[in-house]
């Protein structure tokens, strides 16, 4: 799942409520300005795309590629800085416009529509996470390479949102069927498939309690 990582020293100090400028070491520091110029990136390419969002509604209409683009630009920027509720109303605009330009199958369809699903999973709106999530799989599952790696990362995103929901048999079938993807298509070293196996590993040891 993509989440939101903050700089491990920031993360630290935000959880145990101690941010204090007399406090703070080189090391902190140094992550914050990190994280800042990250944010402040993030904001300049959302000026952007809501510029262009602008010029490309006058130029193209709504229903043109440039401004699913732009959308997606903009919903990823709020996702990136936590503002969920604005990221899944950019989100659901960028799919309204790929729904009508792109084929049912299009596999580009299908990662709008995971990444739908996770900025709802990151919102805490789990139930409705699954239904993009599985309508993700679905296209995935039709498109020519029915095993890809892209629906094994959609299995694995079913599989977390159901541990949420601790709906742990659920959360294991399909964590099963993201192991047995990666087991055909990687290396035994390679770190997705080992954490798609301790996931499998670990829903067993829930449901034997």
């Amino acid at each position: 799942m993509k989440k939101i990582i903050l700089p491990t020293s920031i993360a630290l100090l935000l959880v145990t409520g101690i941010v204090c400028a007399d406090t703070k070491i080189p090391e902190q520091i140094k992550a914050e300005k990190v994280y800042q110029l990250k944010i402040d990136k993030v904001k300049q390419e959302m000026k952007k795309a809501s510029d262009d969002l602008s010029q490309n509604y006058e130029k193209y209409g709504v229903f043109h590629p440039k401004m699913a683009e732009d959308y997606e630009m903009i919903s990823e920027g709020y996702f990136t800085m936590g503002e969920f509720d604005h990221a899944i109303e950019y989100a659901l605009r960028a799919l309204k416009v790929e729904m009508k330009l792109l084929k049912e199958d299009d596999p580009k369809l299908a990662k709008l529509y995971f990444d739908t699903g996770n900025k709802y999973y990151m919102h805490k709106e789990h139930p409705t996470a699954i239904l993009y999530m599985t309508k993700a799989a679905e296209i995935y599952k039709n498109s020519p390479e029915k095993e890809s790696l892209a629906l094994a990362d959609t299995y694995e995103g079913i599989a977390s949102t159901f541990i949420n929901l601790e709906d742990y048999e659920k959360s294991l079938m399909y964590a099963e069927k993201c192991l047995a993807i990666r087991s055909k298509k990687l290396q035994k070293e390679d770190e997705t498939l080992q954490r798609a196996q301790m996931n499998v590993d670990y829903l067993k040891g829930k449901l034997k309690k």
